[in-house]
């Protein structure tokens, strides 16, 4: 015996925050595909040093990133799932042979 215990609700619980982590990341992502900014909205000095641009780009890198998060708590909880339920398919076995050898 090796000493580790797995706590399936436990584990099939934090999948669940995982996933709804990811959903509310998602809507993040979603709000943030409007580009609010215009030409106008630095002024001359703005469309002079291109301001508007700049801070489209730095929008553009946000956005990915918080995309890349979704898919990775996406994954993340997808993983955790797996690994619940054939923990739980296996306990359930065992014990159903376990059973049978009792009888």
């Amino acid at each position: 015996m090796t000493g580790i215990k797995f706590d399936a609700a436990w584990v099939g619980g934090y999948g669940r925050l995982a996933a709804a982590s990811a959903d509310a990341l998602a809507e993040g992502v979603r709000t943030m595909a409007t580009d609010p900014l215009t030409e106008e909205s630095f002024g001359q000095l703005g469309r002079t040093v291109h301001t508007t641009q700049a801070y489209s780009r730095a929008a553009q890198h946000l956005r990915e990133q918080l995309a890349r998060a979704v898919e990775a708590l996406g994954s993340a909880s997808e993983g955790l799932a797996q690994v619940t339920s054939q923990y739980v398919e296996s306990d359930e076995q065992g014990a159903a042979h376990i059973n049978r050898g009792r009888s």
